[in-house]
């Protein structure tokens, strides 16, 4: 009986140490799963590593591409920035040949119009009776030109071929005063916009009793130049300046603007050069 007890017990242990033994193999499977995904990981990993060390590798290339692209934009801005000079200065040098070209125009205003009028024939009669040089000046081109002025009459403009003359013709613009005409020099529409934005600072300071001279596009003020860029003025209107003053015009100016002109008495004698001069 004893010894039967004791092969029971045995028997037990045994029994104890199969379940175990299912258990280690259950472990050593899991085991196994374990290491196998390691691997897998450790695969992966591997593969992640090198796909981003390609990816450092076009990162870096495409780095020295931006690096490059940014020195060829600094050199497109630098040239860009050139060219905008060279096209600044060309500008500038255009517009004063422009302005060359009309140093000896006059604009004339407030002349009527007539379909059959000889422009130059009616301007020689409004320098003769308005202005009061009895002279025949000497006229290149004549004819008007622009949009409608005040009266329903585009302006008259006129090339002098003596610049002598012109200053003469401008020097009798006073006798103007107080009437519908006005007598100005012709400028670029460049010119005359800076101009119109001068002109009320001009007037200004003229009323002030200061010198102010107005040339071309430049305003000095007691032999100073004027800084245009601290002012903000926009022109009441898009009329060419006229220095002088208009108002309404009286019967006597209208019958001198449509009289028809009367023969100038000459105080000079055309030379053969002058004659040439006109023709060219």
């Amino acid at each position: 009986l004893s010894m039967n007890s004791r092969i029971a017990k045995i028997e037990t242990e045994v029994e104890k140490i199969e379940d175990v033994k299912q258990q280690l193999s259950s472990v050593v499977q899991r085991m196994d799963q374990v290491e196998n995904n390691i691997a897998d990981l450790q695969q992966h990993n591997k593969e992640m590593e090198n796909s981003f060390e390609g990816m450092g590798q076009v990162v870096e290339k495409a780095l020295e591409k931006c690096e490059l692209n940014r020195n060829d934009i600094e050199k497109i801005e630098e040239t860009t920035m050139q060219e905008k000079s060279i096209i600044k200065e060309l500008q500038e040098t255009v517009l004063d040949l422009k302005c060359r070209s009309m140093k000896n125009n006059l604009v004339f205003n407030g002349l009527t119009y007539h379909p059959s009028e000889d422009c130059e024939a009616k301007l020689q009669n409004f320098i003769n009776r308005q202005l009061g040089i009895e002279y025949m000046v000497t006229l290149g081109n004549v004819h008007r030109f622009g949009k409608y002025g005040r009266n329903g009459a585009r302006p008259i403009v006129a090339r002098f071929v003596y610049r002598k003359e012109l200053e003469h013709v401008l020097k009798q613009a006073y006798r103007l005063k107080n009437t519908n005409f006005g007598i100005n020099e012709q400028f670029p529409p460049e010119i005359e916009i800076r101009r119109r934005k001068l002109y009320p600072i001009f007037k200004k300071e003229k009323s002030l009793g200061k010198q102010a001279r107005l040339v071309r596009d430049k305003l000095y003020i007691n032999g100073q130049l004027f800084n245009p860029e601290n002012i903000n003025i926009n022109p009441a209107n898009n009329d060419r300046e006229i220095i002088n003053q208009r108002t309404p015009s009286t019967p006597q100016h209208r019958e001198a603007a449509n009289s028809p002109p009367i023969p100038p008495r000459s105080k000079r004698t055309r030379t053969e050069s002058d004659t040439a001069e006109k023709s060219r």
